[in-house]
């Protein structure tokens, strides 16, 4: 999946201090965090799985594990192997060229496109905020020109450099994204040579994209499909703008680094 936090091992002793004291890394203070979401699953046996999202009253940063208990991989009786996975928000600063009231415009309008109405003003604060999301989910991303652009609005690329670009098409619509767009993004993609791509929308696609996704893949072009409801929740970790949800976090910003793992007492 590329539209996700990727894993950046160097947050690894940052996610573990914050899973074991709870204050946040932002603040000089170093407030308390304070539990805005959690879930729990378990078999009732062997299995339990506890997921927790925390956040900062202060600055809104936020962090979520994944705490997760095995008793049938232990090496004996009354022990479990253990394994905690984190994540949270990106700590590096960049200038996301957005103030709260525009993206409150453009939350609205997304929330609209949702239910096949209202109108496209924002479609260029979209797509600003699209490459904001990208870098902070660790990625170098770049706008191209805003007309002429073959297709292609935002050009990503990995922190590492070895790989090669994804493409990004931002469509801004209350309409249903059919596969005509899919088309024309791996065209583009074609030509330059390059192999991955995103299609986002702020509405929903049709069924004949996600047929014709699988097909592209059969034949090496991966292209990952962001709808409306994805987008809103990367808006609102990027920006800050509400407490997210286990099911927002679990969707675009998966705990992934492990911080903790070994066997305990039950």
């Amino acid at each position: 999946m590329f539209w996700n936090y990727q894993v950046q091992i160097q947050t690894k002793p940052i996610l573990e201090t914050v899973f074991a004291s709870r204050q946040c890394p932002c603040s000089k203070s170093r407030p308390r965090l304070r539990s805005a979401d959690e879930s729990r699953e378990s078999d009732g046996r062997r299995f339990s799985e506890y997921v927790e999202v925390l956040t900062c009253a202060f600055c809104g940063w936020w962090f979520a594990f994944k705490d997760m208990w095995d008793c049938s991989c232990a090496s004996v009786p009354d022990r479990a192997l253990r394994t905690v996975q984190a994540g949270g928000a990106a700590l590096a600063t960049f200038s996301p060229a957005l103030d709260q009231a525009q993206i409150g415009l453009l939350t609205r309008e997304i929330e609209q496109h949702l239910l096949g109405r209202g109108s496209a003003d924002e479609w260029a604060t979209l797509e600003d905020a699209s490459t904001a999301i990208l870098r902070e989910f660790g990625y170098e991303a770049r706008g191209t020109a805003r007309s002429k652009d073959g297709g292609v609005d935002i050009v990503v690329q990995h922190p590492d450099g070895g790989r090669a670009a994804i493409y990004a098409q931002i469509k801004h619509t209350r309409n249903k994204v059919g596969a005509r767009v899919l088309r024309e993004l791996i065209g583009t993609m074609s030509i330059h040579a390059t192999h991955s791509g995103l299609l986002v929308t702020s509405s929903v696609f049709t069924a004949g994209v996600f047929r014709e996704t699988e097909m592209a893949a059969q034949s090496g072009f991966f292209v990952e499909l962001v709808d409306g409801a994805r987008l809103l929740a990367s808006l609102r970790l990027t920006y800050r703008t509400a407490a997210p949800t286990v099911a927002e976090i679990l969707d675009v910003a998966r705990p992934n680094l492990i911080i903790l793992s070994g066997e305990f007492d039950v």
